[in-house]
């Protein structure tokens, strides 16, 4: 059926555009200042890349705001970036963060595809889920042609199909405890190289951070980052299974910030939002009880340390109010 009309956005059509919108105009000033210092030929197609999707995005949705008559967001720009600031990060750093932005898009952009209704979003979101499946495609064949591609940890395979005869299984707080499941294994994995992202970012934001405030709360994130990798670090230790490397990317000297105080915080508001997401996935996946409770104490530890963020954000003036539903006690009460 062919459908002429062109309703409404819905509620979930409103806020996926706008947190693309949001986040494509942080990247684009992200990826605007790696492009500049990029030292690496084989590293700067893809860079390119990630920031051709970005503005592609931005422009896009600009357009279809302004045809619905929404408020197009303030979100990120010029005054965001310094692009001639100094080499901040390492080009192995470049290429571990497009990764993650192609693996991010991946998540974000099927979710968005499963609540859209109309056909022309749904049609913009399969388009922007094929070309993070390609960005992340590309940073993973450079990242292994490099050797710099961090691989979950291997196992030995299964020589027969097992049922599960014993309630146990899934195990308690002490005790002996049964080995880890291969997807256990598989998410802390996936936490540990996240958060290896996350300390990198903050540990450079740190050092070049204008004000003292958010300085200090980037390191307080380092650290927390750091704790939050030794426990996974520490869970495949005891079951002696392999481990991926812990090695942080090489950051510069340099004092001078290529970023805004504002973008900044706003990329480690966005770096919790994902690990949150993580960890209450690995939460759902992990069957022994002892593996469970680790991410519900993670889980509100960084909500915590998210908390304290966004006060921050917004004792300086710069969270952006997401789209919102009326407040109907309010306009009861100007209309007394």
């Amino acid at each position: 059926m062919d459908i002429k009309h062109k309703t409404k956005l819905t509620t979930s059509e409103i806020s996926m555009l706008w947190n693309t919108y949001m986040a494509d105009t942080m990247a684009y000033c992200i990826l605007h200042h790696f492009l500049k210092t990029t030292e690496d030929k084989d590293v700067d197609p893809v860079i390119k890349y990630a920031s051709d999707i970005a503005r592609e995005h931005i422009e896009v949705i600009g357009e279809l705001f302004h045809e619905e008559k929404l408020p197009v967001p303030y979100g990120f720009g010029k005054r965001d970036v310094n692009p001639d600031a100094p080499k901040l990060f390492s080009d192995v750093t470049y290429l571990r963060y497009i990764h993650h932005v192609g693996r991010s898009g991946l998540n974000a952009y099927s979710l968005a595809k499963g609540v859209l209704a109309r056909k022309d979003i749904r049609g913009l979101y399969s388009k922007w889920l094929h070309q993070s499946d390609k960005l992340f495609d590309m940073a993973c064949e450079i990242m292994l042609e490099k050797g710099v591609f961090i691989r979950s940890p291997y196992m030995a395979y299964p020589e027969d199909v097992e049922f599960v005869k014993e309630t146990d299984f899934m195990g308690g707080i002490f005790g002996e405890k049964r080995p880890l499941l291969a997807l256990e294994v598989a998410h802390l994995g996936t936490n540990i190289e996240v958060s290896n992202v996350a300390k990198t970012l903050l540990m450079g934001f740190s050092q070049v951070a204008q004000s003292k405030r958010v300085s200090d709360y980037f390191k307080k994130g380092y650290e927390s980052a750091l704790k939050h990798n030794e426990k996974f670090i520490e869970c495949l230790k005891i079951d002696n299974d392999s481990y991926p490397s812990t090695w942080d990317s090489t950051i510069t000297s340099s004092t001078e910030s290529p970023f805004s105080d504002k973008l900044m915080m706003f990329q480690i508001s966005a770096l919790n939002s994902i690990g949150m997401g993580d960890y209450g996935m690995a939460l759902a996946s992990s069957m022994r009880k002892d593996i469970a409770m680790l991410y519900e104490r993670l889980i509100l530890n960084l909500g915590r340390f998210a908390d304290e963020g966004t006060k921050i954000m917004i004792k300086n003036g710069w969270f952006e109010k997401p789209p919102q539903t009326l407040d109907r006690e309010e306009l009861r009460r100007k209309n007394k």
